[in-house]
């Protein structure tokens, strides 16, 4: 069986607000299985230290057989800068714009047999499903 760990980085404290919402919404626990870091402009001097933790938090987890998905909140970002440069490493991927659906897709699914490139394309299509302007929604359902 796959499992998959999940690294959070984040301007502030958004990752971990929003893995605390979505696990109690689903009612689990994920504290084995999960890694937070905000970044927060006025450390950038200790960026590399910050680095240098993820790397052994994604460490740790693939030393355990798992596979590991960074969530960041903004592509371009510092953290998805940091995130970028751990990508390289097999069974790592990184997905930008981090919200509520895809973290509780993401904890729903965090022991599918699925492969890393499947599992990343749901959590992004369950983001974008999500992704709904009212009055366009509306006016839909008027037409029909």
């Amino acid at each position: 069986m796959i499992m998959y760990s999940f690294v959070f980085i984040t301007h502030g404290e958004l990752g971990n607000t929003l893995l605390d919402i979505a696990s109690r919404i689903m009612d689990i626990d994920v504290s084995d299985r999960t890694g937070f870091f905000s970044i927060d402009f006025s450390m950038t001097a200790e960026l590399d230290g910050m680095k240098a933790n993820l790397e052994k938090t994604i460490d740790a987890f693939l030393e355990k057989g798992h596979k590991v998905i960074i969530l960041v909140d903004l592509f371009g970002g510092s953290p998805s800068n940091i995130a970028l440069s751990l990508a390289k490493k097999d069974d790592v991927d990184v997905i930008s714009g981090v919200n509520l659906s895809m973290v509780m897709y993401a904890l729903e699914h965090r022991d599918d047999d699925t492969d890393l490139e499947t599992t990343v394309d749901g959590i992004i299509r369950s983001a974008r499903q999500n992704i709904t302007g009212a009055k366009q929604l509306l006016k839909k359902r008027e037409l029909k």
